[in-house]
Order: C-alpha cells, then sequence, then structure tokens
C-alpha cells in the first residue's frame, strides 16, 4: 500500500471530508426547506365566482391632464425634430436672442390661435385688451367641452406647456385666463389666499425643457409639444 506521502507527491486529493460536508448541507436544506408556500394555502381558501355573479372589477383611472400647447406660429405637425430646427433657427436669423413676434396657442387636439407678441408686449392700450379678451374667450370656450361631474377640484387638471423659446407672457397670460375661468364656475373671485387654491382646479406649468435640451436640441422640444393631445 503506498503511504500518505506517496499520495501527496502523486498530487491525490481526499474527498471523503468534502463529501460529508455536502451531505450535511444538503440534509440542513431539505429539513429546512418548505415545498408548499403560504400563497397556496391562501389561494385556495379564496373563493371563486361559480355558481354566482362575477364581482365586477373596479378600475381606478388618474385624471386627464389638458394640456394647453404654446409655440411658434407656423409649426404644424407632421415634421421630424430636425425639421422643426430648422424652422426655429429661420425664425431666429438675427441671433438667438431675436424676438419670435407670434405665437399658437391649442387646446388639446383643437384647431390653435395666433397670438400677437408684440401686442401683449405693450403696457395698455385697446390692442393689448383686444389680444387678451381673444385669448380668454378661446379657453373659455375650450374648457367648456371638458367639463366632468363633480365640484372644481374634481375637474381634470390644466397643465400649460410653453416653449422655453418663447416669451413667458404667454404663459401666464393662458394662466390668468384658466384662473378667470375658475372664477366664473365656481361663483368665486380668488383673494390670494392659498386655501382657496385646496378647492380648486390644479393648474400648472410644465417644468422648463431648456433644463433637459441644449440650444441645437430645441427641435424635440418642439416636436414633443406640437404632437402632444
Amino acid at each position: 500500500m503506498a503511504s500518505s506521502s506517496e499520495d501527496v507527491g502523486e498530487g491525490k486529493l481526499d474527498l471523503v471530508p468534502m463529501i460529508d460536508c455536502i451531505m450535511l448541507l444538503l440534509l440542513f436544506f431539505i429539513l429546512t426547506t418548505k415545498f408548499s408556500t403560504e400563497e397556496k394555502t391562501i389561494t385556495s381558501l379564496l373563493p371563486t365566482d361559480k355558481g354566482q355573479a362575477a364581482a365586477s372589477a373596479s378600475k381606478v383611472e388618474p385624471p386627464q391632464s389638458i394640456n394647453i400647447c404654446i409655440y411658434p406660429a407656423g409649426m404644424d405637425k407632421g415634421h421630424e425634430p430636425s425639421e422643426y430646427q430648422a424652422q426655429l433657427d429661420a425664425m431666429r436669423a438675427g441671433g438667438a436672442n431675436t424676438v419670435i413676434p407670434k405665437a399658437w396657442l391649442r387646446i388639446g387636439s383643437q384647431d390653435p390661435i395666433e397670438i400677437n407678441g408684440d401686442k401683449l408686449r405693450q403696457k395698455g392700450g385697446e390692442q393689448i385688451n383686444t389680444e387678451v379678451d381673444m385669448i380668454h374667450a378661446y379657453i373659455f370656450k375650450q374648457l367648456e367641452g371638458f367639463e366632468i361631474a363633480g365640484d372644481r377640484k374634481a375637474q381634470n387638471p390644466v397643465i400649460i406647456n410653453c416653449f422655453s423659446g418663447l416669451s413667458w407672457k404667454y404663459a401666464l397670460v393662458s394662466y390668468d385666463a384658466v384662473r378667470a375661468y375658475e372664477a366664473e364656475k365656481s361663483g368665486k373671485k380668488y383673494t390670494g389666499d392659498p386655501k382657496q387654491f385646496d378647492e380648486a382646479r390644479e393648474v400648472d406649468f410644465a417644468p422648463p425643457r431648456i433644463r433637459d435640451y441644449s440650444a441645437k436640441e430645441l427641435g424635440e422640444e418642439l416636436f414633443e409639444i406640437v404632437h402632444m393631445k
């Protein structure tokens, strides 16, 4: 019989201790593992719809947002982001700070109205009043079509999406129009008390997308707003 020193010299290993450890581990897992889960037991005790009318599943759907979209006039749907970028560059031929003179305002999938930015930049007079009245009339008419049963808080929220390359006057005058509509519907004038908004429809501004897009990617932003429903 070969000695242990000869086995070591030939590179042989004693596998008996390893097999013993494997058998102990296997025995441990067999004794501690549950082969039938508690979930199966619970399921077997639940009632079924056999022999009785099946209960109708109730679905809680999130409120549908009403999007007010404001973007440069003349930009129609159906183009790629690069084409919107080219249109924007043409409007800004005088440089990045060139003021875009006109904008389109649209609610949902309705036809847009054109807003003259030059008139909104005036500090007073008949022209700015006429322009603001037109915006109010359009928003009043469109929001009327989205009315649902319930109080003002239950109405679908309004989100104002204004292209980041436009003046925020467009967004602010739209916000004022929505609040004026809500004041007419509720019969309450807003006094500036924050508690009043707890019972009012939710009206928000979409986050400025300029944080997400560089100056060369504004076509992506325009594509998103133009095709928004």
